[in-house]
């Protein structure tokens, strides 16, 4: 009967063990968090979950640890915001996770007209150079002989140089005629545009001696800096140019068919043929940092908002779909250290407001 009785035991313990644990989880009451957000939140938020203005976030269709842990940090202090502050102050665990569940719960939002126009309009730098890339190459980088590349160029340097061929005082009456539609603005994003580009080192060009070429450069580089790379905002960088671009111009300044402030030095037609193979050969470098394509921008953010392989972690926000004015927001904030993320600090230091707005522009369109 004792070894009955053990038997009886030993069975109900391993039944017990074998049983799944329960979920440690609290339920989500949709119903609870739907009658708090038309209290609480639809007046900013929505009950769609859309952001009743631009800087206000979607929230719809975020993950609900992220939406619990952003309003944990504006209940303790830790995101300031004064109302989302005195709001979330007297609500309880059940209620913060509800109202999670209940936007959570929301289905994607569905693109406004005016959400495209918006993040269209900066995107405009690619469009408008567009046209000048159907002569000085894709991005910028020439293959034409005797076209220059405008890849890496200092932004000030592009500026100021369209701005004579549109007004006619470099004497291209083409490229003036092509520029005349052109706003200021849109002057000023093409040039960020190309300035954000960098280019592959070009193959030799078929004449000249790179090495005597260095030696002859020396001078060069007083302006236009080491190995061509420019580092003042209205000189050209030479580094990677087109050889029989770079040949030409020399010897127009030599000849005073172009003028210069600075004191260019006579040289021979070798001399020059000579600068142009060494200079041609150099790395050409963006001169501003980054890409400003937000597709491609947005590829190192999406190691973490929107992995491959579709696992994010539930505490990070989905970006796509989100208001562009938002976004922009939400990133200089970490780039100014205003919201509490050390990984964000350092990920949006190096940022632009050039590169921010093309980032927001590429997620506000998803």
């Amino acid at each position: 009967m004792k070894n009955i009785l053990l038997g009886i035991a030993i069975l109900t313990l391993l039944a017990a063990c074998s049983k799944e644990p329960e979920s440690a989880e609290p339920a989500v009451d949709l119903a609870a968090g739907e009658a708090i957000a038309r209290a609480d939140c639809a007046d900013c938020h929505g009950m769609d979950g859309r952001g009743e203005t631009a800087e206000i976030p979607n929230l719809t269709a975020q993950p609900i640890q992220y939406l619990v842990d952003a309003m944990h940090a504006y209940r303790d202090g830790r995101r300031l915001h004064a109302a989302l502050q005195d709001m979330t102050a007297g609500m309880s665990e059940a209620d913060i996770l509800n109202i999670a569940g209940y936007y959570s719960s929301q289905p994607p939002l569905q693109q406004t007209e005016n959400s495209k126009s918006q993040a269209a309009a900066y995107m405009e730098g690619a469009s408008v150079a567009a046209l000048c890339e159907e002569c000085h190459g894709a991005k910028g980088v020439s293959t034409t002989e005797g076209v220059p590349s405008l890849a890496g160029q200092q932004p000030a340097y592009l500026i100021v140089s369209t701005q004579d061929y549109k007004s006619g005082n470099r004497g291209h009456k083409d490229k003036a005629a092509m520029l005349t539609d052109l706003g200021q603005v849109d002057i000023e994003k093409m040039a960020m545009y190309f300035a954000a580009q960098s280019s592959p080192v070009r193959e030799a060009a078929p004449f000249g001696d790179p090495v005597a070429g260095k030696a002859a450069s020396a001078g060069c580089g007083k302006c236009h800096g080491a190995r061509g790379i420019s580092r003042d905002p209205l000189t050209p960088s030479l580094a990677g140019q087109e050889p029989v671009y770079l040949v030409n111009a020399i010897k127009a300044y030599r000849d005073h068919e172009r003028v210069d402030e600075a004191d260019m030095p006579d040289r021979t037609d070798e001399e020059i043929e000579n600068i142009a193979a060494y200079y041609s050969i150099q790395q050409a470098e963006a001169s501003i940092e980054g890409e400003l394509s937000g597709q491609d921008m947005a590829a190192k953010c999406d190691r973490c908002h929107n992995p491959l392989d579709g696992n994010r972690k539930m505490n990070i926000p989905s970006l796509r779909g989100q208001s562009y004015e938002y976004l922009v927001k939400a990133m200089k904030e970490y780039r100014q250290e205003d919201r509490e993320n050390s990984m964000m600090h350092k990920m949006s230091s190096r940022y632009s407001d050039e590169m921010i707005e093309a980032i927001a522009s590429y997620y506000a369109t998803q």
